[in-house]
C-alpha cells in the first residue's frame, strides 16, 4: 500500500489523548495538558507530498513499538506543512486533514498513548488510500486554471465524469481520463464548468448516494444532492413565515433558507402544510447535502444553522422565473417590500440598490 503522505512528530510529556472528537498532529513544538486532542508535536512532512489529498484514507500512527489505524475521509482543502487535525465529525476547516474518523484520541490504545507521552519518542504517521465500498458521488464545479483540489479529487476517484467540454479539457490537462459512464459502486467524481446535470449524474442521484458538492457556495451546494434541476431563490434572512410564503408563491423554483437545526422540523412542517412541499435538501455538514422526503430529513438537533432547499412542487422546469410576476404575487400576499428587497439582493447578479429600485417600481403608490 503506497503512502499518500507521511508525517513525523515527536512525543511530549503533556500528551493526554483524552479528547472524544478529534486527534491532532500539531506543528507546534510545545503543548500544555489542556491540548487533550494532540498525539504528536513538531509535526513535519517526510519526503515529497502531493499538494492535496482526498477520498477514504487509513491513517496509521506508531511510536515505541505500538500503533493504531484510523479510517477517515481526507479533506482536499488541507495542505501539507502545518498542523493536521483528524475529526470524527464532518467539519472541514483549513487545518483538517480528515473527517468522519472512526477513532478519536480518546479511543487510542493506552499503551500507544504512553509511548506518545515520551518526549524522546518518534511518532510516525502514514496516510494511505482506502477503498470506497459504496456509491459516493462528488460533484465538482471547476474553474479555469490550476486547481490542486481538483487534482486530488481526480486521483481519489474510481471514475471521473466530465459533464461538459470545458470539464473534459480540465481533467485531461491534469493528466486524467474522463469516462462517459459510472459504475454503481465506488467514488465517482463528476466535474462541470457550467450549470446543468448530465444523464449519468442524474441516474446516480436518483439512487440517493452519499453526495459531496465542491466548488459552489453553500446556498447552491445544498441542492446538489437533488435529482431534479430548478432555479434557485435564496431566502436567507427571511422569517419562517416569509420564506414559506415565497415557497408557496413560486412552485417552479427551489427556495433556499437557513435556520437552526433544532428549528428545521418546524420550518419543514410549515412548508409541507402551507406550500405543499414534499421533498427537500439539507446540508448540516460542510459540502455534504442530503436529499429526500421531508419526513426523512427533518429530524436534526443542535443550535448550529443548517442550509435547506425546498424542492419545487410543480415538477421540472426549463424556463426562467418571472421575477416581476413572482414579486407582484408576494406583494399581494402581504410580504413586505423590505423582505423582498433583501431576498432579491441575495440572488446572483443583483445589488441591493438594483433590488430596491426594482421592488419600488412594482409597489403600488398610494394617493
Amino acid at each position: 500500500m503506497t503512502d499518500l503522505v507521511r508525517l513525523r512528530c515527536r512525543g511530549h510529556h503533556d500528551i493526554r489523548a483524552t479528547h472524544g472528537k478529534t486527534l491532532e498532529f500539531t506543528a507546534d513544538t510545545a503543548i500544555t495538558g489542556r491540548a487533550t486532542c494532540v498525539v504528536g508535536v513538531a509535526g513535519e512532512v517526510v519526503g515529497q507530498a502531493p499538494p492535496a489529498i482526498a477520498g477514504p484514507v487509513l491513517i496509521t500512527l506508531s511510536a515505541g513499538g505500538e500503533c493504531a489505524t484510523v479510517r477517515a475521509v481526507a479533506n482536499s482543502r488541507w495542505r501539507p506543512g502545518g498542523s493536521a487535525v483528524v475529526r470524527r465529525s464532518g467539519q472541514r476547516l483549513p487545518n483538517t486533514l480528515a473527517t468522519d474518523a472512526d477513532l478519536s484520541s480518546a479511543d487510542l490504545p493506552r499503551a500507544l498513548v504512553a509511548a506518545l507521552s515520551d518526549p524522546d519518542a518518534v511518532v510516525d504517521v502514514a496516510v494511505a488510500r482506502a477503498e470506497t465500498s459504496r456509491t459516493h458521488l462528488v460533484r465538482y464545479r471547476a474553474t479555469v486554471g490550476p486547481d490542486d483540489r481538483l487534482s486530488a479529487e481526480c486521483a481519489a476517484a474510481d471514475v471521473i465524469l466530465a459533464e461538459d467540454s470545458g470539464a473534459r479539457a480540465l481533467v485531461g490537462a491534469l493528466g486524467f481520463t474522463a469516462s462517459r459512464e459510472a459504475d454503481p459502486v465506488g467514488r465517482v467524481l463528476a466535474v462541470s464548468t457550467v450549470d446543468g446535470v448530465g444523464a449519468a449524474v442524474s441516474t446516480l442521484l436518483a439512487d440517493s448516494p452519499t453526495v459531496e458538492v465542491l466548488g459552489l457556495p453553500p446556498e447552491l451546494a445544498v441542492a446538489g444532492a437533488a435529482p431534479q434541476e430548478a432555479p434557485v431563490l435564496v431566502a436567507t434572512g427571511l422569517s419562517r413565515r416569509d420564506a414559506i410564503k415565497l415557497a408557496a408563491a413560486t412552485r417552479t423554483a427551489r427556495v433556499v433558507f437557513t435556520c437552526p437545526a433544532s428549528d428545521l422540523s418546524r420550518w419543514l412542517a410549515d412548508a409541507q402544510r402551507l406550500a405543499g412541499n414534499t421533498h427537500a435538501s439539507v446540508m448540516a455538514l460542510d459540502e455534504r447535502p442530503t436529499w429526500g422526503p421531508i419526513s426523512a430529513i427533518a429530524d436534526l438537533s443542535g443550535s448550529a444553522d443548517v442550509w435547506c432547499a425546498l424542492d419545487p412542487t410543480s415538477g421540472p422546469v426549463t424556463v426562467d422565473v418571472d421575477v416581476a410576476g413572482l414579486l407582484t404575487a408576494l406583494l399581494g400576499q402581504d410580504v413586505s417590500s423590505t423582505t423582498l428587497v433583501r431576498a432579491l439582493a441575495g440572488q446572483p447578479g443583483w445589488s441591493r440598490k438594483q433590488a430596491y429600485d426594482y421592488v419600488l417600481g412594482l409597489t403600488p403608490r398610494s394617493g
